[in-house]
């Protein structure tokens, strides 16, 4: 009867491992975290979307308490280094952001360049462009793909380059002509402008097929979170991928297949 009772508990404890689990284990004090206007990922307009669904779904399972403030993309890169905010979302890994903080994939995408039509002739590669004399805007404090990075640093230095505090303001950038193209990506864009506007007024250009997709993850400030405390994070957010929670809050906002394709499940590294 008590082998019975001990295996029950085993398989109680390996099923449920967060019943075992204090909010220290995750956090040590109520969490600052920065939330960007993105498309799918957070409409200021509606105070919804991706990013704040998951971070309610890991107050549920860790207790951790968050303070959600709304920043521009390149302030919050500096509150992280500075101490001044503990947690962003939507993160793409670099060596630079690594250097202060714990990142954690959680979704996956890519950009396509948006083109203004009637530049579009004349716009048919990256060589057009880089050739040519139109300028591109980026959202300031956003990276791409290699290969569009790469391009921006190009252009960069021909000063030819409009940098948005936003996604929304980078495509209004675009509608005024003021840019002649951009980068975003179709579950970003497509929140802010219709079918009819996508089909009158901007043709889309994949010049990055072979790059790898764009990583969206959680950074954690190594000055707000131990390193135990991050692999606890990034070892729930594998449990909230396999469970089947990540696709159903992408279900929200994105159609089935959208939902499924998003989810990050690729090699890990949260140190």
């Amino acid at each position: 009867m008590r082998s019975e009772f001990l295996a029950t508990a085993l398989a109680l404890w390996t099923a449920f491992p967060a019943l075992a689990a204090t909010v220290e284990d995750y956090c040590s004090r109520p969490v600052r975290v920065a939330l960007f206007e993105f498309g799918v990922l957070y409409r200021a307009s509606t105070d919804d979307g991706i990013d704040p669904q998951l971070l309610d779904v890991i107050r549920s399972r860790t207790g951790c308490q968050f303070e959600r403030v709304v920043l521009p993309r390149n302030r919050i890169w500096a509150e992280l280094q500075n101490g001044s905010l503990d947690l962003a979302t939507g993160a793409i890994p670099t060596p630079e952001r690594k250097a202060y903080g714990y990142l954690l994939p959680y979704l996956k995408t890519r950009n396509l360049v948006l083109v203004r039509k009637d530049l579009a002739p004349g716009l048919k590669s990256i060589a057009d462009l880089q050739g040519g004399s139109e300028r591109v805007g980026i959202v300031r404090g956003f990276r791409h793909e290699p290969t569009y990075d790469a391009l921006v640093a190009i252009l960069e230095k021909q000063d030819r380059v409009v940098k948005a505090a936003d996604i929304a303001e980078n495509l209004k950038l675009l509608d005024k002509g003021i840019v002649g193209a951009i980068f975003s990506q179709p579950i970003v864009f497509r929140q802010y402008l219709s079918e009819d506007y996508l089909q009158n007024n901007v043709v889309l250009r994949d010049w990055a097929p072979n790059d790898e997709m764009s990583i969206g993850a959680l950074i954690l400030s190594r000055k707000s979170f131990t390193a135990t405390q991050a692999s606890n994070w990034d070892a729930l957010l594998v449990a909230l991928q396999k469970d089947g929670t990540l696709q159903k809050i992408n279900r929200s906002f994105l159609s089935q297949s959208q939902a499924r394709d998003v989810v990050y499940t690729g090699p890990r590294s949260p140190d």
